[in-house]
């Protein structure tokens, strides 16, 4: 099995988990509506609600996606980190995306970054400590809210289970441990490892907090010629509700915006 597609599976389950018959619902939808009767208030969601359906109901978050990919092939790990930040009522956000590659028996590694600063129609952006700042046509504006929607984090849950009410990132939440049973990317692959656990706030039912640990393997661990990849897929809602000190960086230079 090639690392490409041992690696290609891991960025899947990040963005289209239930979309590649990885099944992301506890319940078969087709089996509830032959149940017939409406279930009781009593019976909690364990499936959160879209995470832009979760997204557009605060007022302001900001959101933690990080991943982590290591291939036995190439002895290297790949470790992504995306940060999302939304104040709706200054109508302002920000993007960080890092991704950095190490090998496995090396203390160096190449780290990329890049930012966005947005403030109405201004729009900051940053590389390499390099930054630009641009106004947005009307048209710009409309076509960024809608790419926002575009890529969405689907969380990969299969067979959870109920573990307790507390509090995760400041809001009352429900918690549960799921374990994946399907993975079926390839015949010569098979998951050793796959579960995780996740929490779903209980007024809004938008999800709080993620984890999945996934070990893919092409033959048994004792195996020469047996590789593996390793997924850690981590995702956190903080800042829930809070003000967000979101402003342009003071090192932003104006651009010739005209063409837009």
């Amino acid at each position: 099995m090639s690392r490409r597609v041992l690696v290609s599976l891991g960025i899947l389950v990040l963005f289209v988990g239930s979309a590649c018959g990885l099944s992301s619902r506890g319940d078969d939808p087709a089996v509830a509506q032959e149940e017939g009767p409406t279930p009781t208030p009593t019976e909690a969601p364990m499936m959160p609600v879209s995470i832009n359906d979760g997204l557009a109901s605060l007022d302001s978050y900001r959101m933690t996606y990080r991943t982590s990919l290591f291939d036995s092939s190439s002895q290297q790990r790949t470790e992504t980190t995306i940060v999302l930040a939304r104040d709706q009522e200054s109508d302002t956000s920000y993007a960080r995306t890092e991704t950095k590659v190490s090998e496995e028996q090396s203390q160096e590694a190449s780290v990329e970054s890049e930012e966005q600063y947005r403030v109405g129609n201004q729009l900051c952006h940053v590389v390499d400590g390099e930054a630009e700042l641009t106004t947005l046509s009307g048209p710009a504006q409309v076509l960024s809210d809608l790419m926002s929607q575009v890529i969405v984090f689907e969380p990969l849950i299969e067979n959870p289970v109920y573990v307790r009410d507390e509090i995760v990132n400041g809001v009352p939440a429900r918690t549960y441990t799921f374990e994946v049973r399907s993975v079926d990317a390839a015949p010569d692959v098979e998951a050793t490892r796959a579960g995780g656990s996740y929490a779903i706030a209980v007024d809004g039912e938008y999800l709080v907090q993620y984890t999945l640990d996934m070990e893919l393997r092409t033959g048994p661990e004792e195996a020469a010629e047996s590789e593996h990849s390793d997924i850690l897929v981590e995702a956190s809602l903080e800042q829930i509700n809070q003000p967000l000190d979101l402003v342009i960086p003071p090192n932003c230079q104006v651009v010739d915006s005209s063409g837009g």
